[in-house]
């Protein structure tokens, strides 16, 4: 069978509808890339805390391409921002709650804070020598395989630790040992993201938000 198509009228005219068409399109797709690109960060951030690993998430940002200029290509991805030294190394502490790992230190202890260790800046756990040097000397147990540290600490009027002093002790405020540190040969984590499945839903979402948006685009033509 053979088919034969005519057309007539003036061709510029076809191919002034086919760019703005084409314009339409590039603009709609990045746009579409765009957004999703922010939800997709929203979304794994908001399964990161899911997960009990509170903020680690905002170690996470989103990014689409080529930017403010529109492409029927756009594309768009999560990464681990920061310099790269230090990219490198939250990309792999959220690999290791992604895969499962077994962590050891290259010097013999790993120090576990417990929910009673002083924090530092921006919330983050005291090391044992920052410990040391604000509270004074750290008392270690042997348990087992394990070993404790203690530290002598006052409980502070508005929360926090405070370090014992003899004004304190006069105020009736005596420093006691308080359980900071767990020491451990190795420490085991366990899987805690599900990325495969993260990846999964997402990959259905962008199809039908992409499909969706090419037809109202169509509609609108």
């Amino acid at each position: 069978m053979r088919l034969s198509v005519n057309v007539s009228g003036n061709l510029g005219d076809l191919d002034k509808l086919f760019d703005d068409y084409t314009s339409k399109a590039a603009r709609a797709l990045t746009d579409t890339v765009a957004k999703a690109s922010e939800d997709m960060k929203a979304d794994v951030r908001s399964t990161i805390r899911g997960a009990g690993l509170g903020n680690l998430g905002k170690a996470l940002d989103s990014a689409y391409y080529p930017g403010a200029r529109a492409s029927l290509h756009p594309a768009a991805e999560i990464y681990v921002r920061g310099k790269a030294r230090s990219a490198a190394k939250w990309e792999g502490v959220l690999n290791a709650f992604m895969d499962g790992a077994t962590i050891r230190s290259g010097k013999g202890w790993l120090a576990i804070p417990t929910k009673q260790c002083p924090k530092a800046s921006r919330g983050r756990y005291m090391t044992p020598a920052e410990v040391e040097e604000r509270f004074g000397p750290l008392h270690s147990v042997a348990k087992g395989k394990s070993i404790l540290l203690f530290a002598d600490l006052v409980a502070g009027r508005s929360g926090g630790w405070r370090k014992g002093t003899a004004g304190r002790t006069a105020q009736g405020r005596t420093a006691k040992p308080v359980l900071v540190f767990v020491l451990v040969r190795e420490a085991n984590l366990r899987k805690r993201i599900d990325a495969a499945s993260f990846v999964s839903r997402w990959e259905g979402q962008f199809t039908a938000r992409v499909a969706a948006a090419i037809d109202k685009l169509g509609e609108g033509a």
